[in-house]
């Protein structure tokens, strides 16, 4: 699952870095002469962008097909506890509760290491689970 979180978050970093990069030429292409109070919405609206593109990135994904592209690369996919797939509400619960993993500074994720299921906070929060993908989703088992 790390490895999963490493590669969302290069995914993120990057689509966060253009997104920001394009919100900054827009900035000084209309305030030619920008001051102080500019700068300072400048950094506000370049952190809540990253924000909202975390969420959307998140959301959309994991509501949409159970899957980040860091766990499509690992064979992973969140599911709800039934087995069911997440959907939007729960994967933006999911989102929610990562950002509450984030406030206590990663102990949120300290449940990983004793849970049978392996769900942290965010997993908990929303009621959803990782699974491999897709012997234990309730899928045909691969051949590999």
């Amino acid at each position: 699952m790390t490895a999963a979180a490493v590669a969302d978050a290069l995914v993120g970093v990057i689509a966060w870095g253009l997104a920001a990069m394009w919100l900054s030429i827009a900035v000084l292409l209309f305030h030619r002469d920008p001051d102080v109070l500019d700068t300072v919405f400048l950094v506000l609206g370049v952190f809540l962008l990253g924000i909202a593109l975390h969420v959307a990135y998140h959301t959309v994904l994991v509501g949409g097909c159970g899957q980040t592209l860091g766990k499509m690369l690992l064979g992973v996919v969140v599911v709800r506890r039934d087995g069911a797939p997440a959907g939007y509400g729960r994967a933006l619960l999911r989102c929610a509760g990562g950002g509450l993993c984030l406030l206590t500074l990663g102990i949120g994720q300290l449940p990983v290491l004793w849970s049978r299921e392996r769900r942290g906070l965010a997993d908990l929060v929303a009621g959803t689970r990782p699974v491999s993908y897709p012997s234990e989703a309730g899928g045909p088992a691969r051949r590999d």
